[in-house]
């Protein structure tokens, strides 16, 4: 017996006003990575053989619209001006922050000196990048990139790791897991963080609703809870739960991208569809 799969990443969405979810893939693993606050908007990145062997990032309007190639690397989070969007390139390599125009203009480089950079997060003033990022011989932490000069600076101890866009709407903190892998409120103007208690290590916050509340998901679950998550009362209210309209081969969802309003949101899922055969005269 011999068993091929086919594997692929695709991405839906609902958007404010239409009735049904539309399907947003691209190639072959599309992955949603934000979407602009009007819900019209969708920034995700080709990580498969589509993509090629860097991945690629495109923009494309959430009607269907054809997808437009801003570069390569893998999607970040847009600017809240909606002018740029934040890419980590040479993933596999020397990974290195850059920032892709959404139309005209050229792209540019933010240096991160002899921090190795991973995931980021634009600030609501969009002139800060929150970004999770290690020193040779040194844990993960949170480090803080000033847009305009280019000066990056830790935040946070050892340990701690960000999610995307989880800054919250006044800029005051970003939601983080802390060394024992509990999720807290990590203050972005210093001091001590707060644990979040009603989360769990598997929780993954994907974007504030507004300036106590946020969406929160936990990734392996078919169909995906996502819950609005209140930081004073640490209640958990069930938002959606979501898959695709046909879940055949459908394994995961690892990403969940809502507008702050939940009148639109994308999502990706994961299928795996297999088939079997019978090889016979084999010696």
């Amino acid at each position: 017996m011999v068993t091929q799969d086919n594997e692929r990443i695709g991405s839906v969405g609902r958007i404010a006003g239409e009735e049904r979810e539309r399907d947003l893939s691209w190639l072959d693993w599309s992955t949603a990575s934000d979407l602009s606050p009007d819900g019209k908007t969708l920034l995700f990145f080709e990580s498969g053989e589509g993509g090629g062997p860097g991945y690629s990032i495109y923009l494309r309007k959430t009607d269907g619209s054809p997808a437009v190639r801003l570069g390569e690397g893998s999607a970040g989070t847009l600017s809240p001006d909606g002018k740029w969007a934040f890419a980590l390139v040479h993933v596999r390599t020397q990974p290195e922050l850059m920032l892709l125009p959404t139309s005209a203009g050229e792209a540019k480089k933010l240096s991160t000196g002899s921090v190795r950079p991973d995931r980021g997060v634009w600030l609501p003033d969009g002139k800060q990048i929150a970004i999770m990022g290690r020193e040779e011989g040194h844990g993960s932490r949170i480090y803080l990139i000033d847009v305009e000069s280019g000066k990056i600076r830790p935040i946070s101890p050892e340990g701690y790791r960000i999610f995307l866009r989880s800054a919250s709407p006044d800029g005051k903190f970003i939601t983080a897991q802390g060394p024992d892998r509990r999720i807290y409120l990590y203050p972005l103007a210093g001091g001590e963080p707060t644990l979040l208690p009603g989360l769990s290590p598997f929780d993954a916050p994907v974007k504030w609703r507004d300036e106590r509340s946020f969406y929160v998901f936990q990734r392996g679950e078919v169909p995906a809870k996502v819950y609005l998550f209140d930081t004073v009362t640490g209640r958990k209210e069930l938002w959606r739960e979501l898959v695709p309209a046909d879940a055949s081969g459908v394994v995961d969802v690892p990403t969940v991208v809502p507008t702050s309003d939940g009148r639109s949101y994308v999502y990706s899922y994961a299928r795996i569809l297999s088939s079997l055969f019978l090889v016979e005269g084999v010696r």
